[in-house]
């Protein structure tokens, strides 16, 4: 046995070195030893040579550490090339081309110069499970997942130029984390942001202290076995780094509401909200028993902030709610606190839930709704009761600002060119609605049950749940264990109509009339009409017959307080799609709520949208790959809104922004699982 065998596991090493630096890049590695032998480091591109180089040195009470981003050439050509030497000349910032690491060190708090005790390292272990569960939300790729010996690290792979934006980018991150995970047992290291950071080099001993039962040396470790770790495109930084609480403005009085100042403590007292108090370095945190949004969310996963110029911040740590700012909690409960418009308030009413059970009293599907009297006076109609507006939210951010989303009792139809994404957005819709724990109802008369169950899969399990392997369709596929998950998810909040009982929508309609009544469904998606067998509605004219069949979901939507979307193919093939070109007849789109058309953005659509505008599109729109078009809105009046999409093909999703990630309510983690005192990787 070498000497060094106690203090280096070079199975470990070659591992981390295989992840860290694939295909022989140099580094630096800094052996840092006590005071009296100094610091001793080597530069070296190949394992082999450096565990040779472990042979000529006293690894007693020492820790050996690498540098983790990549050196500019000629900068491993210094005298301790390929051994180590006693040196104050070690990598600085300037020697560093650029970012490969996003370094998260987590920490726990303890007294300096000793090893961290196994409940302070579990306390670790927690904490790092939350901020990767954080960061997997926010759309973070899979990050190398490792033991320090006394803490956790994340270090998600990045691609970035080592300029001053970039430092303040990354320093800004570890801000940000610390400021949500900082806690009484556990830290986020802030000063890991300069380029030439060292970092624990994992299969090392970390010797810090004496070597004790209740305070040992540890191994650090990698968990990771993919070599090939995917980047994680800076974009997703610059979200992250977006939630730093220094931008937000100190809150002021509004109107009278505290005329002296704005006691934080006060309002949430009026408000009910109950918290237990904490506190960092850089603020006051009030960890809520129950998020204001969801209050499913308990337990401190939802916080506010308050710093010592006054500023407040907000954050719930759960996708659902992560849009959420602190203005957002303050209107919820003073709707006038910032001169909140009318438009406002009707967009977050449109946002609320619904709770009011549905009840449709059983009509032959053929009866139109009792109507009351067919005239009526003003003082009739005054002592209307104002019907209940229930809408369901689609997902797509500008559609349920602008039309609350979909309103239940209406009529929607999309429509566009082959293989413009109309199936995938509808699959989205679904998801959302599930999400939201509204039930859906489907009709799909292209694919069989388990192709549709198999795409709305793939979409639900999103990219960092995704296998690339060629057995699946499309080089993508989701595990089973995976697929399972989703499934008891979705549970009774999605029904698929099996095709193997025909496409005749007579016999269908009287079917889903039962359904939508008995589930008390709140959305029903028929993809698509040009499959349905609608002579029932007439024998020889198929333009009647789709103007009848319009008709009677009106009539169905109404009957069972449902909101219908239905797919209607183009009358032609190619161009740029108007409101007049969905199906056959102009009476369909005289007749539903709301229309929609799908569009690829390409060389034809820029094309066909300036002759039809006189200008080109919108400078923010070239961006995107599709866009979803409001060609008709009976509530709002809106026509002509073309609203930006970014299509991800592994998950065939369709996002707001290029750096939106959804993570539906299935894909509950949870960090760093503790089984018979042994770590499991995710």
């Amino acid at each position: 046995m070498k000497k060094w065998e106690q203090f280096v596991n070079a199975d470990e090493v070659r591992k981390a070195l295989a992840i860290l630096k694939p295909g022989g890049v140099p580094y630096e590695i800094r052996i840092l030893t006590s005071s009296k032998k100094g610091t001793l480091s080597g530069y070296f591109d190949d394992a082999d040579t450096l565990l040779e180089a472990f042979d000529t040195v006293d690894l007693r009470n020492t820790n050996i550490y690498i540098t983790l981003n990549a050196l500019k050439d000629g900068a491993d050509q210094r005298l301790q090339k390929n051994h180590f030497l006693k040196t104050d000349t070690t990598t600085s910032d300037n020697d560093i081309e650029g970012y490969e690491w996003l370094f998260i060190d987590l920490d726990p708090k303890r007294l300096a110069g000793i090893s961290s005790s196994e409940p302070e390292l579990t306390a670790a272990k927690k904490t790092a499970g939350e901020v990767y569960d954080y960061l997997n939300g926010l759309g973070f790729e899979d990050p190398v997942k490792a033991l320090s010996g006394n803490g956790c690290h994340l270090l998600y792979k990045i691609a970035l130029e080592n300029n001053e934006g970039n430092r303040a980018l990354v320093q800004n991150c570890l801000k940000v984390l610390s400021m949500l995970f900082d806690n009484d047992a556990v830290k986020v290291d802030t000063t890991n942001y300069n380029p030439s950071r060292i970092c624990k080099l994992h299969g090392t001993l970390a010797q810090k202290g004496s070597n004790t039962a209740d305070r040992p040396h540890r191994f650090s470790r990698i968990f990771t076995n993919v070599v090939d770790v995917k980047t994680t495109q800076k974009m997703f930084l610059e979200k992250l780094a977006a939630e730093l609480p220094e931008e937000l403005p100190k809150e002021e009085p509004q109107r009278n509401y505290h005329p002296d100042g704005f006691d934080l403590v006060q309002f949430m007292a009026e408000h009910g909200i109950t918290y237990t108090e904490d506190s960092n370095d850089r603020a006051k945190i009030y960890k809520l028993d129950h998020c204001p949004f969801d209050e499913n969310h308990v337990n401190g996963d939802s916080k506010i902030f308050q710093y010592a110029n006054g500023a407040i911040a907000f954050k719930c740590h759960h996708n659902s709610c992560s849009r959420y700012k602190w203005q957002d909690v303050r209107t919820k409960f003073e709707p006038t606190a910032y001169d909140q418009t009318e438009t406002d308030k009707r967009i977050d009413d449109g946002y609320k839930e619904h709770n009011r059970l549905k009840a449709a009293e059983t009509v032959p599907y053929t009866e139109l709704v009792d109507k009351g009297e067919m005239f009526r006076n003003a003082s009739m109609i005054q002592n209307d009761q104002d019907p209940d507006h229930e809408y369901i939210k689609t997902g797509i951010k500008t559609v349920d600002q602008c039309m609350m989303g979909f309103e239940k009792t209406c009529v929607s139809v999309i429509s566009g060119l082959r293989g413009c994404g109309k199936s995938t957005l509808i699959g989205q819709i679904i998801l959302n609605a599930v999400e939201a724990r509204h039930t859906v109802v489907c009709y799909s008369g292209e694919l069989n049950n388990k192709k549709y169950l198999s795409w709305l899969m793939r979409q639900a399990a999103g990219k960092t749940n995704i296998e690339v392997s060629t057995k699946y369709y499309g080089g993508y596929g989701v595990r089973e264990e995976t697929k399972n998950r989703i499934a008891g998810w979705m549970g009774d909040y999605f029904w698929l109509y099996n095709n193997k009982y025909g496409n005749r929508f007579d016999a269908i309609a009287a079917q889903l009339r039962v359904i939508l009544k008995e589930k008390k469904a709140d959305l029903c998606i028929i993809d698509n009409m040009m499959a349905l067998d609608l002579s029932s509605f007439s024998n020889n004219d198929k333009y009647d017959a789709q103007t009848n069949f319009v008709w009677s979901l009106k009539n169905l939507a109404e009957l069972t307080n449902t909101h219908i979307l239905f797919v209607a193919h183009p009358r032609k093939a190619n161009g740029f799609l108007r409101l007049v070109d969905i199906a056959g007849s102009a009476n369909i789109a005289n007749i539903v709520d709301n229309a929609f058309i799908i569009h690829r953005w390409n060389h034809d659509f820029e094309k066909g949208y300036e002759e039809e505008y006189k200008h080109a599109p919108d400078r923010d729109l070239p961006q995107c790959t599709n866009v979803i078009e409001i060609t008709k809105d009976r509530e709002g009046g809106i026509q002509d809104r073309f609203i930006p999409l970014y299509y991800e093909e592994s998950t065939k999703r369709m996002r707001n922004e290029p750096d939106e990630y959804v993570r539906y309510g299935w894909d509950d983690l949870d960090g760093f699982t503790v089984v018979n005192d042994q770590e499991v990787p995710w």
